[in-house]
């Protein structure tokens, strides 16, 4: 009996020398498994499944696109098995259009006739019809259930399993225990977005992984993004920079923060970015219940990193949970810090009072203690700001695609 992972839907197929010496090593040190492919003959099929189930795309399945790209660049054959969704992301189609075999499962039910006189794809197996050589499983958030890793594992198909985000909100059902434990012992890799993410899940399912490993997503800013400094004469701005959702991003907790009497009478503004996710009339209504439309301004989505920070003098992130947070990669790229709690890799990335300011946990009293040692600082944001830049591109990957791009390989080569 296939599981419903396994069900396939619509197919959709179809200088000097020595500067010259130097360029030509970078080059191969950068692309050398693609040249090691090429020049072997050694290309293979990639599956990619995603679990976004809630929307027709997001942040979650960026790092797995961007890698199949490049893996067909390569040379390399894609196949996507990916939700049914009404209308196509541009990014899927942009893989289709290249090449990429896209399967959307739990397409609405085909007409009565249509079902009478065709033969069903439903009834064969994705992984039997794609035959991939290897298979990465991404999941936007922990309790994802995952049985095409069983299926894989049935057909001795390698695959890896990458969790984008993990957190202490949801506990897995004992009842269940054993076969999330079989899925993770059984990946040969399981990608993690921080070490915070990696306790997380192994607490959730009380076993030790020892086939995990930390990888890093890629960031939509330039590497050497160095936007001009806002001037200060007339206040500090602070941005917000997240999907309006109270219960993961949290701007309701800064709310009560800012209504306190102190914050009211500082020149602090803070401007929320991003998208609504469902609570952005809440925010709006509880800025004006609390009179604080002068402090906290709306400005809704933004697809310019620079802009915001050309803008705005640091990132303010109340997360209650995260994986590892785009934006406070892309706030330290562009030399801002970022006031944010401790979750995800953030405290792995900055060091706390120094290139940034660290919240122990996601209480408004521990938030407003956060940004209070951050307002003491004010005049030195901007110093340690440079810091921040340099702490990032110290600890974090300059090429996320390529270094991922290469750990796929290792899988379907063991």
């Amino acid at each position: 009996m296939l599981t419903e992972g396994c069900s396939p839907h619509q197919i959709n197929n179809e200088s000097n020398s020595d500067g010259l010496d130097d360029l030509v090593l970078s080059f191969w040190l950068t692309y050398q498994w693609q040249w090691i492919d090429f020049f072997t003959g050694v290309f293979v099929k990639f599956g990619f499944y995603s679990c976004m189930s809630g929307m027709p795309w997001g942040g979650s399945e960026v790092l797995w696109q961007r890698t199949a790209r490049l893996l067909q660049r390569s040379g390399h054959e894609v196949a996507v098995n990916f939700k049914w969704w009404p209308y196509k992301a541009p990014t899927l189609q942009h893989l289709e259009d290249h090449g990429a075999s896209l399967w959307l499962r739990d397409p609405p039910p085909r007409p009565l006739l249509n079902r009478i006189l065709s033969s069903d794809p439903q009834k064969k197996c994705w992984l039997d019809v794609e035959k991939p050589d290897a298979v990465l499983i991404t999941l936007g958030y922990h309790p994802d259930a995952i049985p095409i890793a069983d299926e894989c594992y049935r057909r001795g198909i390698p695959y890896g399993i990458n969790i984008q985000c993990a957190s202490n909100s949801f506990f897995i059902h004992g009842d269940r225990l054993e076969e999330y434990r079989r899925w993770y012992r059984n990946a040969k890799k399981v990608y993690f977005v921080s070490e915070e993410n990696q306790l997380k899940l192994e607490n959730n399912i009380a076993l030790k992984l020892d086939n995990a490993e930390i990888i890093s997503n890629p960031f939509n800013v330039s590497h050497d993004a160095n936007p001009a400094w806002p001037e200060t004469e007339s206040g500090f701005q602070v941005a917000l920079v997240g999907r309006v959702h109270f219960q993961s991003k949290g701007q309701d907790i800064i709310v009560d923060v800012m209504r306190q009497p102190k914050w009211r009478k500082r020149s602090l503004k803070i401007v929320f970015y991003g998208h609504d996710q469902g609570n952005k009339l809440q925010l709006l209504e509880l800025i004006k219940l609390h009179g604080l439309e002068d402090q906290l301004v709306f400005h809704g989505f933004s697809d310019s990193v620079e802009e915001i920070w050309e803008n705005n003098h640091a990132l303010l992130l109340p997360s209650r949970y995260e994986g590892a947070p785009l934006v406070v990669i892309e706030a330290m790229l562009c030399n801002r810090i970022a006031i944010t709690t401790d979750i995800g890799r953030n405290r792995e990335l900055m060091d706390d009072n120094e290139s940034g300011f660290v919240a122990m946990g996601t209480s408004v009293e521990l938030l407003d203690e956060a940004l209070e040692r951050a307002w003491q600082k004010r005049h030195q944001w901007r110093e340690m700001g440079v810091l921040a830049g340099k702490h990032i591109r110290e600890r974090y990957s300059d090429d996320p695609v390529r270094d991922f791009s290469e750990a796929l390989q290792l899988i379907r080569s063991s």
